[in-house]
């Protein structure tokens, strides 16, 4: 409600529904398109029990979060970008914080867990 608040004495009734309403809005919108969207297009790098898919569209729209089938076969890790080309803004504020402590403990995913993708193109390969 600062927020709110703010923007409304900065600039009125304007900045109040583009900075605060508009802004709210699109961002509930692109974080409900995860649960939807990328169940249902992108590619699956590791075998989980559902239908989650990684998509670089959705990972850039919203800050990372579209490297779904990352999260979900290993979702303790701060970093949903698992590879250094998978890109993953909200991973990159949070090391930037952790620079400052503010936020700290930044869990990253084991060795093992991302080599699954290995033995998974391994597998691949050979049923080729």
């Amino acid at each position: 409600m600062t927020l709110a608040a703010a923007l409304f004495l900065i600039g009125g009734w304007g900045t109040l529904v583009w900075g605060f309403f508009v802004s709210t809005v699109a961002l509930w919108h692109s974080s409900f398109t995860i649960n939807s969207l990328s169940h249902l297009f992108g590619r699956r790098r590791y075998e989980t029990p559902d239908t989650s898919r990684n998509s670089l569209f959705l990972a850039l729209l919203t800050f990372g979060e579209g490297w779904h089938n990352n999260h979900h076969h290993y979702m303790a890790s701060v970093r949903q970008g698992f590879f250094w080309w998978e890109v993953d803004v909200s991973y990159y504020a949070l090391k930037i914080l952790s620079w400052f402590h503010v936020v700290w403990d930044l869990r990253q995913p084991p060795r093992a867990a991302l080599a699954a993708s290995v033995v998974r193109a391994q597998i691949d390969a050979a049923e080729v």
